[in-house]
């Protein structure tokens, strides 16, 4: 019995070894992929490249519009309807976000008064307690469908008229109402609003001009 054992208990140890080995290399593997966009002469890679493609691509962030560059101390990548941010301090889950834009261009309006604010069993209105805002109707269902908090962050507005159109600010995206459309939700190219008031968009182009093209490009 006792060597039936000992080979069992190796065959496992060879088992647990071998699909850490497998899962490390598929992960390398995953994480060495890039993707160049001839529609705006840059490329994705690595991990920004799997959380942009876990969050909708092109339809969830739009194209990129800058290679990977520091800004204060982080490495980002402008979208055109984000920023990804990489930091590494984060819990691994953690270490790619999408870039608080709705804040940095100041869209928080002040929290719902204590009287508005709905019941917990409302099914058709969330309340989030951390910015004081809800979310309901048709944004509601494009927030839970299409990424939730970790894609849009939370909601720093209610919803509000911008130019005849029904839009809500959240910290990471601009949603719009759009009711002839399927979604009928349209996110604002947030990532292109953000890069365009830095100025550091008139900057890289009269310095470099966009990325060069690799040999291949993959679309």
């Amino acid at each position: 019995m006792l060597p039936t054992l000992r080979v069992e208990c190796i065959i496992a140890v060879i088992i647990v070894i071998l699909t850490a080995c497998q899962g490390r290399l598929v992960s390398s593997a995953a994480e060495a992929e890039t993707h160049y966009f001839i529609e705006t002469g840059h490329t994705v890679r690595g991990d920004f490249w799997l959380f942009f493609n876990t969050y909708g691509g092109v339809e969830g962030l739009g194209y990129p519009l800058t290679e990977e560059i520091e800004v204060d101390g982080w490495t980002v990548q402008y979208f055109e309807k984000g920023r990804l941010e990489r930091h590494p301090e984060n819990q691994p889950a953690y270490r790619i976000t999408v870039g608080w834009l709705g804040d940095l261009l100041q869209r928080r309006r002040p929290p719902l008064p204590a009287g508005l604010i709905p019941r917990a069993d409302d099914p058709n209105r969330r309340y989030f307690p951390e910015t004081g805002h809800t979310l309901s109707g048709d944004f509601l269902h494009y927030f839970e469908a299409h990424g939730g908090t970790v894609r849009f962050g939370l909601p720093i507005s209610e919803p509000f008229l911008e130019q005849g159109r029904l839009t809500q600010d959240f910290q990471s995206a601009r949603f719009f109402w759009v009711p002839e459309v399927n979604p009928p939700v349209t996110l604002e190219d947030i990532g292109r609003v953000h890069w365009a008031m830095t100025g550091m968009d008139k900057g890289m182009s009269e310095t470099s001009g966009a990325a060069t093209e690799p040999d291949q490009p993959r679309q």
